[in-house]
């Protein structure tokens, strides 16, 4: 076989496995992950494992992520890829924590940072966004199993009561009765609707537009998607959706004073990167006063939207502290590595609805398992 073949057929092979990483997720060849996991399970080395870190100091500190449950009150127009869990897995899983990890709150996390030991095997649960399932159907399972929770809300859509903006998007192209979408702000910009896959890859793409467009108007964006897709939906008719959907503050201090802990995820739940210097005040510090004046307490945590990490952005980190946060959450990063935190760049793991119990042990107990 002629040298320049090989090296042609080495470099193909190198970005095909590079690009099923990517979209695969996997970490371990051909073994996938859960399908490790079912093999660790089955040997008996996982509850082995997780034995072990019951009675030693853990160096990680895994942190999980949900948003909301997949149920058939959510089916249809909304972004389905929000849903996380349904009812019967968190409360499988909130039993395997408590069977296993020792659950911390956010004030744990806090005291540790001040210089108090965590206890074996820790791990804490948070909650994005304020979608109303979270006190409906996560509160009585987290108190059944003695689970202090965060809560991070994004205040704008609590106050204002609308639809967080990735399901108004995916309402507009569900329900639209056009072929085609054409859009010209940001850019240009034209999109199929002709079949449901082509509707799920438009959704992706306005997303990917308002996730990433920087300094985008994002209700001017949302005006022309509407427009674009022929949907009228009025005010009064998105306010009982969101009403449907999403906490009202009476809801939010119903899991204050049930124990769980609330703060913040900024006012309208923009990539921060994507925001203007001169906005970053008010999605920052704006979100955190409003939060102390509806709990008359104190707010110290964010967890950033979309999950983006700050990095070593120096201008998000001096924002993120100057509008008076202690900590930040980042989503699907990974475990932290007790001694080496990062206070603004905490990193998570994302949970989805295909998760099986092997799998969700295994990721908590073996960095580099998770989503």
């Amino acid at each position: 076989m002629p040298l320049p073949y090989v090296v042609w057929l080495r470099e193909r092979v190198l970005v095909g496995a590079k690009d099923w990483y990517r979209e695969s997720g996997y970490r371990l060849g051909i073994i996938s992950r859960a399908s490790l996991a079912g093999m660790l399970d089955r040997a008996g080395l996982l509850s082995l494992a997780l034995g072990l870190r019951t009675r030693v100091p853990s160096p990680w500190l895994p942190v999980l992520t949900y948003h909301r449950f997949a149920s058939p009150a959510y089916a249809g127009a909304l972004d389905d890829a929000v849903a996380d869990s349904t009812p019967e897995m968190f409360e499988r899983q909130m039993s395997l924590l408590a069977r296993w990890f020792t659950v911390v709150s956010l004030e744990d996390v806090f005291a540790f940072r001040a210089g108090k030991p965590l206890p074996p095997n820790p791990v804490l649960v948070t909650f994005d966004d304020g979608y109303k399932d979270g006190l409906e159907i996560a509160l009585p399972i987290l108190k059944r199993h003695g689970v202090r929770a965060t809560f991070f809300i994004a205040t704008d859509y609590v106050s204002r009561r609308r639809l967080f903006w990735w399901d108004r998007i995916h309402l507009l192209v569900k329900t639209s009765r056009r072929e085609r979408l054409e859009l010209s702000y940001p850019s240009p910009l034209e999109l199929d609707l002709r079949t449901d896959p082509e509707r799920l890859v438009a959704a992706a793409r306005l997303i990917r537009v308002i996730k990433h467009e920087r300094e985008l108007d994002l209700e001017r964006f949302l005006l022309e998607v509407a427009e674009a897709s022929g949907v009228s939906m009025d005010r009064d008719e998105e306010r009982r959706m969101a009403d449907a959907l999403v906490m009202t503050w009476n809801d939010v201090r119903t899991l204050r004073d049930e124990g769980m802990s609330v703060q913040s995820h900024t006012r309208s739940h923009r990539t921060l990167h994507t925001v203007p210097p001169t906005h970053l005040r008010d999605e920052l510090g704006g979100s955190r006063e409003v939060l102390e004046g509806e709990l008359g307490e104190r707010v110290r945590a964010i967890a950033y939207p979309v999950g983006r990490r700050l990095g070593s952005e120096s201008g998000l980190r001096a924002a993120v502290h100057a509008a008076g946060y202690d900590l930040g959450f980042s989503s699907g990063s990974g475990v932290n590595d007790v001694w080496t935190l990062d206070a603004l760049n905490v990193r998570r793991l994302s949970v989805d609805v295909t998760l099986g119990d092997s799998l969700f042990l295994a990721m908590l107990c073996v960095p580099g398992l998770g989503y």
